[in-house]
């Protein structure tokens, strides 16, 4: 990506554009899963087709097998085992 020309921006507007071009994401988020075998998520960044990457943050999330299940505007649901209640997950929402 040419960075070039971001000295004409505000300071704080080419600051966020070259985080980006670096890789920077403020997609990330936390979550609890709830009772049952799904946990349904408010997300204002999601989309229908957004890619949702959860990832456990501890064993006993990593044990509860969480996967994708739908995605939708402002939400989207994570499938997961039964007893996963209370289990944390960070999630990054990338649109498509």
């Amino acid at each position: 990506m040419n960075l070039a020309g971001l000295e004409t921006l505000p300071p704080r507007l080419a600051a966020i554009v070259r985080q980006i071009a670096e890789g920077s994401t403020n997609a990330l988020s936390d979550a609890t899963l709830s009772t049952g075998t799904e946990t349904r998520i408010e997300s204002r960044l999601c989309v229908v087709g957004a890619h949702v990457v959860p990832v456990p943050l501890d064993a006993s999330a990593a044990a509860a097998g969480i996967f994708l299940k739908d995605t939708g505007r402002g939400f989207f649901v994570l499938g997961h085992a039964v007893g996963g209640e209370r289990r944390r997950v960070r999630f990054e929402v990338r649109r498509p």
